[in-house]
């Protein structure tokens, strides 16, 4: 864990107890304090739609949840709490703005409660991470029975690939309610990014048993199957979500799990149908992208140029930077040409600097991404100078922003940058920071490797041939390390 977290992560766990055998009881709070964080508005009518708003949040169905919420604040202007989780969902850069100034504005008006939860929400989106981490700290201590804010605080965790914390608030929730089903799929994907597939399935039992009819149960366990390589599992809990809402969007799920099975032209297929029916605008540019990444997997370089660029002439006009940013940034990943890939890497940060909006941590989280290709390409043309500047930038970012992204950016960089002036041995720290990145891995595995230490090489060949996510990260590095190690096996 890096080091920089250890205090806040010790403030969070002081607020949550561990959920495990010492683990004392649950206790009923005094009488004096209140269970639920309040709900501040004066109308009923807007009221009603936060409420409906939220059990569809819980249900995962945002683009209802976002419908929600818009009438929740139309029916009352002062609503505090429905703005601030418009600006938490809204995929819409600004409409995220809005209605997080909006929020921030109005909490003078609202409880001590919904005060820390804006301070909490509207601070991570600004790159205020100790401020937000505190807020959500007190937040929990505040509320220690609501369980909608321990799956909100699990939820915000999960986001930030802080699934070993994300699982503690979350054991909580279930503990004080068995059968909160929002929690439990959290919890599921929790396990599941730990590599603990056996209690990812019994918790995802138990949510798909308690809500048997709705579509999100199946298209969650059709994700942690496939995480798990079972795809055809997977692509059986895909269609039946699919069969109970057919308007849900688990065709995504379908076209992932084929990317993954190789079959790229079935993928792109049912990529084609999903962005038919995207809800958002961004919805339907993250669709395209993905649908891009199947070119990648095809090892056809002429179509992937075709489809990432047009990828970002979308973004760019619907005025998405954080996606225009990615594509130019995937476009830089696999360019044969490094010198060509830096170009593609410079339109991607320009795409951030544009005149859109975009959040502070969005924009940071990506520039990290970006500084953490510019290293490795410029190891590629031996210029250790530039890789040098960017590890530096990523360095300072760091050591200023509290986010996991940027964390992992920095630790995946100096490993590489370390690598390439022959330091394997220092090295291997920060690569095992950032052991959950593809490229991080397959370095640990070679260091190990030519190390002798034949037993961690092992482990961690095993553990990326067995990434199965739909990313490009694992679509540049894990197909082709599948194939050296049967490759190295048959060898004599």
């Amino acid at each position: 864990m890096p080091r920089r977290w250890y205090v806040y992560l010790l403030l969070f766990s002081s607020c949550v107890a561990l959920v495990c055998g010492k683990t004392k009881p649950v206790q009923t709070p005094p009488k004096d304090v209140a269970v639920k964080l309040p709900i501040t508005t004066s109308s009923p009518q807007a009221k009603n739609s936060f409420e409906k708003a939220m059990q569809e949040f819980e249900q995962y169905r945002i683009p209802e949840t976002l419908q929600d919420l818009r009438a929740a604040t139309k029916a009352d202007p002062d609503f505090a709490q429905a703005f601030i989780l418009l600006s938490r969902l809204s995929p819409d850069p600004a409409e995220q703005l809005t209605t997080r100034e909006r929020a921030k504005h109005l909490a003078a008006k609202v409880s001590p409660g919904e005060q820390l939860l804006i301070r909490w929400l509207a601070g991570s989106q600004e790159n205020n991470y100790l401020p937000a981490i505190g807020a959500m700290n007190d937040l929990l201590a505040k509320y220690p029975r609501d369980q909608r804010l321990a799956y909100l605080a699990g939820d915000w965790l999960m986001g930030q690939k802080r699934y070993e914390q994300a699982a503690t608030v979350l054991e909580r929730a279930v503990l004080l309610y068995p059968d909160y089903a929002a929690a439990l799929n959290d919890l599921a994907y929790a396990y599941a990014d730990l590599g603990n597939f056996d209690k990812a399935f019994s918790t995802m039992d138990r949510y798909v048993a308690l809500q048997p009819e709705q579509p999100n149960p199946h298209d969650s366990y059709g994700e942690i199957l496939r995480m798990a390589g079972k795809f055809d599992a997977a692509l059986e809990q895909f269609r039946m979500s699919i069969r109970i809402d057919p308007n849900f969007g688990s065709e995504v799920g379908v076209a992932d799990t084929y990317a993954l099975m190789g079959k790229e032209r079935e993928a792109r297929e049912e990529y084609d149908r999903a962005i038919v029916f995207a809800p958002s605008n961004a919805d339907k540019v993250q669709r395209e992208l993905q649908a891009a990444v199947t070119w990648i997997r095809d090892n056809n370089r002429k179509q992937a140029d075709r489809a990432f660029s047009d990828v970002a002439r979308h973004a760019h006009t619907a005025g998405l930077a954080e996606l225009e940013a990615e594509a130019h940034r995937i476009l830089g990943m696999y360019e044969a040409d490094p010198r060509l890939a830096l170009k593609q890497l410079q339109g991607a940060d320009d795409a951030l600097h544009e005149d859109h909006q975009i959040s502070a941590s969005k924009r940071d989280e990506e520039l990290a991404r970006i500084l953490r290709v510019r290293v490795d390409r410029s190891i590629e043309i031996h210029d250790l100078d530039a890789a040098s500047n960017a590890l530096q930038q990523l360095e300072v970012m760091a050591g200023t922003i509290r986010s996991e992204v940027i964390e992992l950016s920095y630790h995946g960089a100096a490993g590489a940058l370390l690598v390439a002036q022959g330091k394997p041995d220092a090295a291997i720290p920060h690569l095992e920071e950032g052991n959950t990145d593809p490229e991080c891995m397959r370095l640990l595995w070679r260091i190990y490797s030519s190390n002798g230490a034949t037993s961690q090489a092992q482990a961690i060949a095993a553990k990326l041939a067995a990434l199965n996510q739909p990313t490009v990260e694992q679509a540049l590095v894990v197909p082709h390390f599948r194939v050296s190690l049967v490759s190295q096996a048959g060898q004599p």
